[in-house]
């Protein structure tokens, strides 16, 4: 049987230390490492196929860097393409970080034991509150909001912003307005108060309504869709470079305590 291979002997071969090896292998960006010395550790982490110790480090820092996504299993597959389009880009976004991505889906609270946050998608304000008094990371609310809320952050989109924008190329009262239903029912009466003629996409006969009209659509897919029949569409990136980087500045302050910023953020 071959020797175990430790973190005493990356550092040997790599000629550094060991606590070298160690911030480097735990992603610390407190630390001033060089890239030419972080990539030739990771070499020779390599050659040796080392294998940190997951349980043993998550024991020593506290952390996972795993973030959980926590998603309304709406059956409808256009809506189901705009969850699939968020949880590609979050993805990419906690990766650049050092974190992971695990997704759960459905109408049942679970406790995740493992995650450093969650971020709750398209919940109604009871089920998110039934999911914090189950877990004890930070929770977070995307285009979910939370009634009389001082303690999650909540980070939606801004309709008097889009609604502005849609006036300008289109004129007061030119178009309709198509999205996914909420299932936060004050998001959803933002929406309604915001344009007031809203279509929400449910089957795919929602469609036909829309024939010889202008549209203003919330969502990349539905968007898509909506071209085929609408006479004008103007699509609205709901899951925007912006939006995933102001998620991500949250679940940052949340997780490591750093001092609160605004709690309800339209973008």
């Amino acid at each position: 049987m071959s020797k175990k291979v430790t973190i005493r002997d990356i550092a040997r071969e790599a000629g550094v230390s060991i606590a070298t090896v160690s911030y480097v292998l735990n992603n610390r960006e407190d630390q001033s490492i060089s890239e030419a010395t972080r990539q030739k550790i990771l070499q020779v982490v390599n050659l040796y196929q080392y294998r940190i110790n997951f349980t043993a480090r998550c024991i020593s820092s506290g952390r996972t860097n795993i973030v959980t996504l926590f998603a309304d299993d709406d059956r409808f597959a256009l809506n189901k393409a705009e969850t699939m389009l968020l949880t590609e880009r979050l993805q990419r976004t906690l990766a650049e970080k050092g974190y992971s991505l695990q997704l759960a889906f459905g109408k049942e609270a679970k406790r995740f034991s493992s995650s450093d946050a969650i971020v709750c998608y398209n919940l109604d304000s009871a089920f998110f509150r039934e999911l914090g008094e189950m877990n004890f990371c930070p929770l977070l609310a995307l285009d979910t909001v939370i009634p009389d809320n001082d303690l999650f952050y909540q980070i939606y989109t801004d309709y008097g912003k889009v609604k502005t924008v849609a006036d300008k190329i289109f004129g007061e009262n030119g178009y309709k307005t198509v999205s996914r239903r909420p299932n936060s029912k004050p998001l959803q009466d933002y929406l309604l108060a915001t344009f007031g003629d809203v279509i929400f996409a449910e089957k795919y006969d929602f469609a036909n309504s829309l024939a010889g009209c202008n549209a203003v659509v919330l969502g990349e897919m539905l968007g898509d869709y909506c071209k085929r029949f609408a006479k004008d569409v103007l699509v609205i990136d709901t899951v925007n470079p912006e939006k995933l980087a102001k998620l991500w500045e949250c679940i940052d302050v949340a997780v490591n305590r750093k001092e609160a910023i605004e709690h309800d953020i339209r973008i």
